[in-house]
């Protein structure tokens, strides 16, 4: 509405139009509005146009958001997009964050000796380990957290989750696949730190000094977070790959599902609500590799003993049964 009767005249010295019922010009107007201005990408468009869509629906008014010339228009976003894209060299596509990426990040953690570096190192970890979006990530509370001999437990809050429900997510402490527990010394290092100057009500990423104990941290940070330990840890994405905030969640779940973890576990989990939903997070092309079984070995279920008790010949060969044997070494 404001595109409508503010926009057009004060902006462009157009005339001002109906926005209720728009026409499909109109619409072409208002997204060729918000491409010049940079604020939405033709891949974020389908938000706006069901949103008008409905608007009209709602009253008994025909949709104007569709037709060939919305669809022509979507075809000339992209390739302007594309010019511009190709211009700076920054045509990527988000992609899961590798499990040994992760892994360097928790080592960086457990060795620095500043609370900021260990902080971001801490919720980096803590979002890839328990798939959090970032929105979930941020709203953590320390009272949130449990650690106990089961392993440790967050009662999540996100937008999948009533505020008036508790959501408790529990990553247990089995050894055969992480006998150092890194995940658990970490989130502890973490925690020992900051209780001298959190209170249980603090959101969890508080650096002391910081007054954030109204308000958590912007969803956007956990992004930058993680381009900050990926220059210190000196790894980047590479070509045509760039990795986000969001890339963590991906990330978790397709490490998981790499080495056999049950995808109806990693729904549940990830407090997906659907398998539909949680398929769009997997990526088949991820590998198994030696940190995602840290990460998420956890999750699989330990090898059957045999009729005398021991494990089979098939179990002993496993890479479980390999981490017990060189354990016991």
């Amino acid at each position: 509405m404001a595109f409508c009767t503010e926009t057009l005249p004060e902006v462009y010295g157009w005339k001002p139009r109906c926005p209720l019922p728009a026409t499909e010009r109109t619409v072409v107007l208002y997204l060729s509005h918000l491409s010049m201005e940079g604020l939405v990408k033709e891949r974020s468009l389908n938000a706006y146009l069901s949103a008008i869509n409905q608007a009209h629906e709602d009253v008994r008014l025909p949709r104007p958001a569709l037709g060939h010339g919305l669809r022509l228009t979507r075809s000339g976003l992209r390739d302007v997009e594309g010019e511009e894209l190709d211009d700076v060299d920054d045509c990527s596509v988000r992609a899961p964050v590798p499990a040994a990426v992760i892994m360097a990040i928790l080592q960086l953690g457990l060795t620095t000796q500043h609370p900021d570096t260990l902080r971001k190192c801490a919720c980096i970890v803590l979002n890839y380990c328990w798939y959090n979006r970032a929105d979930t990530g941020v709203q953590l509370k320390r009272a949130h957290l449990s650690f106990d001999w089961h392993g440790i437990t967050i009662n999540v809050k996100g937008k999948t989750v009533a505020r008036n429900a508790a959501c408790p997510v529990t990553r247990l402490a089995r050894t055969p696949y992480d006998p150092r527990q890194l995940v658990l010394s970490l989130l502890r290092r973490w925690h020992e730190m900051s209780a001298a100057w959190q209170h249980p009500d603090s959101f969890y990423w508080t650096l002391s000094g910081e007054a954030a104990d109204l308000h958590p941290k912007p969803a956007a940070i956990v992004g930058t977070w993680l381009n900050d330990l990926l220059s210190l840890v000196d790894i980047a994405p590479p070509a045509g790959e760039k990795w986000s905030a969001h890339s963590l969640r991906s990330g978790g779940a397709s490490a998981s599902l790499a080495i056999g973890v049950a995808l109806f576990f990693i729904m549940k989990y990830g407090i997906w609500r659907s398998l539909a939903a949680v398929q769009r997070y997997l990526s088949h092309l991820v590998v198994a590799c030696p940190a995602a079984y840290v990460f998420f070995g956890w999750m699989l279920p330990p090898p059957p003993p045999s009729r005398h008790g021991s494990a089979s010949p098939a179990a002993a060969s496993s890479p479980h049964a390999r981490a017990s044997a060189s354990r016991t070494r």
